[in-house]
């Protein structure tokens, strides 16, 4: 069985609530105001009063101009689709699109109920709009959205993630075959890409609603533009080491440069310290080694490339985990224990 989330029980609340006010009220048709009670459920408390006074506006402003056109012409068929496409043109040219289906639908209520309503369809429809934007609004603001719980979860799934992507480069340079970056490699790169934005969306919620939550920890939305960058860096290296000699013997100090990487990744992640500075200052191939004609210079500038993206990689989460509290990488490092990474079938079937 699927689980329920917050919102469907917010929403089903507020659906109930409005239907039993207009009820109450004698208001017709009062399943109306359930169906607009849905729309002022958003996934911030922000969105729910943005949403709440542009819809009530429009639903205003849709009610006047059909009843009018009702009293000058009557709600022929052919005048409701008229004015509808009035409705529509002017939010449009207003830029007002989240408000337009409302808007239309509150246009075709009032005109086509105008004749069994007479005057008061207009004030049946205004009121109906009303009752449901203020009734989801207010179960939106009591019943907070609580988003802080998935943003953790994704920040450690994506983590988690990065870190399986560096393991994976690092078992090809072991066994000396670097894995297509197309189409096997890339599809797990857009995986760890698709958690990010999961995480982004998830981040400009809480950031929203930010304001109603005073003396909160500090956002960790910042983490996720960090490991976008941190993907961008890995693809830089597979790409790069697609062109390496595997067997030239920088491969193998390149394999202990990122486990070293991924020691250090995960000590920060835990809020102890790592040697950061000292490990970037090492991600260079080995100058004191002479290389013969078949290990020359050509293929120790494509490792020197390997490097810079490894040490792009380890400076910007090094970076980000100095932007979050300690309160937050203790999350994490609980949560990322838990976080399974789902690996693509073509590298189980490799590895």
């Amino acid at each position: 069985m699927m689980g329920v989330g917050l919102r469907v029980l917010k929403t089903v609340i507020s659906v109930a609530i409005s239907i039993t006010l207009a009820r109450l009220l004698r208001l017709d048709p009062a399943h109306f105001a359930g169906i607009i009670s849905m729309l002022a459920v958003q996934p911030s408390v922000y969105r729910s009063l943005h949403h709440s006074l542009s819809h009530i506006a429009s639903a205003l402003f849709a009610a006047m101009l059909g009843i009018a056109v009702c009293l000058l012409l009557g709600n022929l068929s052919i005048i409701i689709a008229a004015v509808s496409f009035i409705v529509m043109a002017i939010h449009i040219k207003l830029k007002r699109t989240a408000s337009l289906q409302l808007a239309v639908i509150v246009t075709i209520n009032t005109m086509g109920t105008f004749s069994q309503l007479s005057g008061s369809a207009a004030y049946n429809q205004f009121m109906l709009v009303l009752i449901g934007m203020i009734v989801g609004t207010v179960v939106n603001v009591i019943i907070k959205p609580v988003h802080r719980e998935r943003e953790e979860v994704l920040l450690a799934k994506s983590e988690s993630m990065l870190r399986v992507l560096l393991h994976y480069v690092r078992l090809d340079l072991k066994t000396g075959q670097m894995t297509p970056y197309r189409p096997y490699m890339r599809a797990q790169i857009e995986d760890v890409r698709a958690y990010i934005e999961k995480g982004r969306a998830v981040s400009q919620l809480i950031h929203e609603d930010r304001w109603l939550r005073r003396g909160e920890e500090q956002e960790t939305a910042s983490l996720f533009d960090a490991y976008e960058s941190m993907v961008e860096r890995i693809r830089d290296m597979i790409k790069v080491l697609q062109k390496a000699d595997l067997r030239h013997p920088e491969a193998g100090r390149l394999i202990q440069a990122i486990t070293l990487t991924i020691h250090v990744q995960e000590r920060l992640l835990a809020g102890r310290k790592a040697p950061v500075n000292m490990l970037l200052r090492s991600l260079r191939p080995d100058e004191s080694r002479r290389y013969d004609e078949n290990y020359g210079l050509q293929q120790v500038f494509v490792y020197y490339q390997a490097y810079e993206a490894l040490g792009e990689y380890l400076s910007e989460f090094a970076a980000s985990q100095e932007r979050v509290p300690s309160v937050s990488l203790n999350k994490l490092a609980d949560l990322r224990k838990a976080a399974g990474v789902r690996r693509g079938s073509a590298f189980s079937a490799r590895y």
